[in-house]
């Protein structure tokens, strides 16, 4: 299976090695061969519109018509017309019998993206077609028959639509056989950099200029932000960056030019409901992990001013990779490098100026903290950022843990495990 994993990235262009993503599409490749109707959800700018391709290309319908129907773009007078087809005199403006997208797809697949924005009428229609394969022009009384696979999209929240009656449950059962959930940018860190390397390219290659990087700082800023627009809005970024900017090695600095909203936006949702674990840490968790990172680099730089520290460095393992040519690259070289790449957490070092405690100044002032009053491991930074969360949501764990960008469950375990 990881070696098919591997082959549909390559083919549809997906780039990314973080658990979350491979699990998307792994079940899509599994639901593939299966000649069932499937569900993807995830945020506005995640991808969705890829799976929907993995479905079609790698199921039984894939020498058929696969057709993608925006239904929040289409105007709800004329979107049963658009998907089920008209015939002559239906409605000012028929001047002839139309075909709707049910009729053209018969065989192959349509893909309903934003299925959660279609109008209650349009769902009965949808229902029906879906369970006897019927439907009826408009204007028409006469029934046509259709073999469709339906994909469907939605960035809603469609159990809170169906209690808020905008969403049939029946269509809802008809549609979610199986669903696959597309995860957001924030809750895949370790994807962040290269996909903005894979863009820096793209974009270099597109408009004919030099290509971008991005420092150490500017990278663990990048991991650190919740990014609400996800890929769509990194892609965005990385091209006014481009464009825009003189300099051609982005910093943290730079970056918050172009993020003004970066302290209001440090990754505070990064967990998912359920945590997936890798070498210990959930998304979630590495995402709180990252954010905890960032704060004690500016908190290190602090320290080493009052104290007369030898400059604090940030360290990453892995070496920064420039392209000899400006020209799109495939996602099998990122592939290829990526897997010579070892992802670790950024190591913070400090070097004391000397061995001696600083002491009292003679006015009296108090002296400057020690080094010892730095955390100096993971586990330290951990729960000393749990503790602080519980301390500003007045010891709410589930507002701590929205905070924090981790599950209830998580901080439950944490706690206990803190002793907290």
């Amino acid at each position: 299976m990881n070696n098919d994993i591997l082959t549909v990235k390559q083919n549809l262009g997906i780039v990314g090695n973080s658990l979350p993503l491979q699990q998307a599409v792994s079940a899509a490749l599994q639901a593939a061969p299966y000649d069932v109707n499937v569900l993807i959800v995830g945020e506005n700018g995640v991808g969705k519109e890829v799976f929907h391709k993995i479905l079609h290309n790698y199921g039984p319908r894939k020498h058929n018509k696969c057709i993608p129907v925006n239904c929040g773009a289409l105007p709800e007078g004329t979107i049963n017309s658009e998907l089920f087809g008209h015939v002559k005199g239906a409605f000012t403006g028929a001047i002839a019998d139309r075909k709707g997208y049910f009729e053209e797809a018969n065989g192959g697949t349509i893909f309903l993206d934003e299925v959660g924005e279609l109008p209650l009428e349009t769902q009965a229609r949808l229902l029906r077609v879906i369970e006897t394969g019927e439907y009826k022009r408009m204007g028409s009384n006469e029934i046509h028959k259709t073999n469709v696979r339906v994909v469907a999209a939605t960035n809603r929240d469609l159990h809170e639509a169906i209690e808020k009656g905008k969403f049939r449950q029946d269509l809802y059962y008809r549609l979610a056989a199986v669903t696959i959930r597309v995860p957001a940018l924030r809750e895949r860190p370790e994807d962040i950099h290269l996909l903005f390397r894979k863009f820096a390219a793209d974009v270099a290659a597109k408009y004919n200029c030099p290509k971008i990087s991005v420092d150490d700082g500017g990278r663990q800023f990048l991991m650190a932000y919740s990014w609400p627009g996800n890929v769509r809005q990194l892609l965005h970024l990385v091209e006014e960056i481009s464009i825009v900017e003189t300099e051609r090695v982005i910093t943290s600095e730079i970056l918050k030019k172009y993020l003004p909203d970066f302290e209001s936006r440090v990754t505070s949702a990064g967990g998912t409901h359920k945590d997936s674990y890798e070498n210990g840490f959930g998304p979630g968790e590495k995402a709180m992990l990252y954010k905890v990172l960032f704060e004690m680099k500016q908190q290190l730089e602090e320290v080493r001013a009052q104290l007369g520290l030898s400059d604090t460095t940030v360290q990453s393992t892995r070496p920064v990779r420039q392209l000899q040519q400006a020209r799109p690259v495939t996602v099998d070289e990122f592939e290829e490098q990526e897997a010579e790449e070892v992802t670790t957490v950024p190591s913070v070092s400090y070097t004391p100026a000397s061995d001696s405690p600083v002491s009292t100044t003679p006015s009296g002032s108090a002296s400057a903290p020690t080094p010892n009053n730095i955390p100096r491991t993971l586990e330290q930074m951990e729960k000393e950022a749990i503790e602080n969360a519980l301390k500003r949501n007045d010891g709410n764990k589930r507002k701590a843990a929205e905070e924090l960008g981790i599950s209830e469950r998580t901080i439950h375990r944490k706690i206990a495990d803190y002793g907290l």
